[in-house]
């Protein structure tokens, strides 16, 4: 999607991730105008970055998937602007990650 905002148009691309469910091949036409309309702005976070953030919140007692954890990780490295100092809320999502991919994540 992000690349989609810069190019104002759906676009297609061989994304790779380990967030695959934020990594689909295309920005659907219907998805692309929702988020035209709704969302401020898009910030990236690395592959490393989510999967510390996978391992801060195992951690903590929480199995998320790694696109379930971008938001988290994002404002884990403090990519969202303006959100020192205030209440924020991260919705943590997606539990279809096993115990096999959890063992490749740092500790």
């Amino acid at each position: 999607m992000y690349k989609s905002f810069i190019e104002k148009k759906p676009v297609s691309m061989d994304a790779q991730s380990i967030a695959s469910g934020l990594a689909p091949p295309c920005a659907g036409d219907l998805t692309y105008r929702i988020c035209q309309q709704h969302v401020e702005g898009i910030v990236l976070v690395s592959e490393e970055q989510i999967e510390a953030a996978v391992s801060t919140l195992y951690r903590a007692g929480l199995v998320v998937e790694p696109a379930g954890a971008a938001a988290f990780a994002a404002l884990a490295e403090d990519k969202i602007p303006d959100a020192a100092g205030k209440s924020v809320v991260v919705v943590l999502s997606g539990g279809n990650v096993g115990k096999e991919e959890l063992m490749h994540f740092p500790d």
